[in-house]
């Protein structure tokens, strides 16, 4: 099958989240699954600047609103060998940032994605013919809504399946009604029906209308935001109309990036055989944080956005009871300007157990992985997470809530089955949270129960080798449904 992938985001050349891990790996998985993909991405600075490319289409028209924008396209490769295809547009894609700068986002950034989807539309038609358009997220919305709603792109793509993926359902590209002119349909599509959602005009809500499929990032997230309105952003009545046509499949890990044996950013590589090098790693992160070497206290990392949806507020009102635990916390966050500085204050506090790196740094990352014992993931939702697959490939166990791609991932270690990989809270509660830090605690001071507990960690296998055959599965499934070849 020939599948056009149209997102955002695309690890290693623009990347703001976990979005461009999963498109940076899922078109190679594919590949190597048999399948034809390509991927269309917009034609970032970042991207233009460190690729080659040539174009294949150019100054190609189209309207927007009242008017008519053009684009050209250039064609590159990922480092998969995948074809890329970059929307061309200076205008809109050729700044320093992806969504914004220094942490104010872009204000136009509705028009510059609804114009990427349109336009990715056309390319794909014109480029691709694929059997697949498989759109992510609310900045390819328009993909999904052109494909069925334009009357000149619904012809070319009367033979395609339209699919739609929700990484985070808290961001839906939600605007005034009014903005629905940028789309150039009919008007009987701002309605309830289709795009209308109180008032406003809301991308996601119209693309997961109008596809042929939708699906989300875990199987525990597709059940939580059909069921808790909470979690549903008040979707959650569109998702269960899905019926079907709905589902949940877990990302996987890159693991090409993601792994002690072959990590050439820390201090020491290892492997499950032969784990010796991991204490290197963490004598090493403690070193370089200047923290006491403390042998029988764990060091406990975590690498995330600091910000609510992360439950690093929870940590916040927490952080003194967890300061009295036998351990060292090691914080790699960026986001809140508060909780920064509430973290990086407390430091002086604690000064021999807590380190707060206010900064993205994927070096620091990999020496957190694999130089932390436990890796703390108190979050309020989480669609899928992929920080602690990574936690396990590295023999870190993660402690996480139950919830989510976090449920789905990570199952309370049973020491005397020697089942599961690492420690779980139910609840959203500061002292649920530090009770399974206390756990862990316990945990680490028995070394024979400890080192079946990593051996568990490193048996976990999140390959996108299986998720790539998840997809494929369930393309075929939708394309039968629909009467398609």
């Amino acid at each position: 099958m020939k599948i056009a992938i149209v997102a955002a985001e695309a690890a290693p050349h623009a990347k703001a989240g976990g979005l461009a891990d999963v498109i940076g790996s899922l078109p190679g998985a594919l590949k190597a699954a048999g399948e034809e993909p390509s991927l269309i991405v917009p034609g970032y600075s970042s991207i233009v600047e460190s690729v080659e490319s040539a174009p294949v289409l150019r100054d190609v028209p189209m309207r927007f609103g009242t008017g008519v924008e053009r684009f050209s396209v250039l064609r590159a490769t990922d480092p998969h060998g995948v074809p890329m295809y970059l929307i061309d547009h200076p205008g809109f894609f050729a700044r320093p940032g992806i969504y914004g700068e220094n942490g104010i986002d872009y204000p136009d950034n509705l028009q510059r994605f609804i114009f990427f989807g349109r336009a990715a539309a056309i390319a794909s038609a014109e480029i691709v013919a694929p059997d697949i358009v498989h759109a992510h997220d609310w900045h390819s919305a328009t993909v999904p809504i052109a494909m069925r709603a334009d009357n000149a792109l619904r012809r070319r793509f009367k033979n395609a399946l339209s699919v739609f993926t929700i990484h985070n359902l808290a961001f839906q590209g939600i605007s005034k009604r009014e903005d629905f002119a940028l789309l150039n349909l009919d008007a009987a599509y701002n309605s309830v029906d289709y795009l209308e959602f109180y008032n406003h005009l809301n991308l996601m809500k119209g693309a997961l209308v109008l596809c042929d499929g939708a699906s989300t990032v875990s199987p525990t997230y597709a059940r939580e935001i059909t069921t808790d309105p909470e979690l549903g952003f008040g979707l959650e009545g569109v998702l269960r109309d899905k019926g079907e046509n709905f589902v949940g499949i877990l990302n996987g890990a890159d693991y090409d990036e993601w792994s002690p044996a072959g990590d050439r950013e820390i201090a020491a590589t290892y492997t499950p055989a032969k784990p010796d090098g991991k204490r290197k790693c963490t004598r090493a992160l403690r070193n370089s944080l200047k923290l006491p070497n403390q042998e029988d206290w764990p060091v406990v990392g975590m690498v995330t956005r600091m910000t609510g949806q992360k439950g690093v507020d929870l940590l916040k009102d927490a952080l003194d009871a967890v300061m009295r635990l036998d351990l060292q916390l090691v914080m790699l966050a960026s986001g809140d300007a508060v909780l920064e500085k509430f973290f990086k204050d407390a430091e002086s506090r604690y000064p021999g157990k807590l380190r707060a790196i206010i900064e993205f740094n994927n070096t620091m990352a990999h020496r957190i992985q694999a130089g932390s014992d436990a890796f703390l993931m108190p979050s309020r939702f989480e669609p899928c997470g992929l920080t602690q697959m990574y936690a396990l490939r590295y023999g870190t166990a993660p402690v996480v809530r139950a919830t989510g791609g976090l449920r789905d991932t990570v199952a309370e270690f049973d020491p005397a089955r020697g089942t599961g990989n690492g420690f779980v809270f139910e609840n959203f509660e500061a002292a649920e949270m530090v009770a399974a830090l206390g756990r862990m605690v316990a945990m680490f001071r028995d070394r024979a129960t400890w080192r079946r507990l990593m051996a568990n960690c490193f048996a976990s296998d999140f390959s996108w080798d299986r998720a790539a055959r998840q997809y494929v599965e369930w393309f075929t499934r939708l394309r039968k449904a629909r009467g398609l070849s």
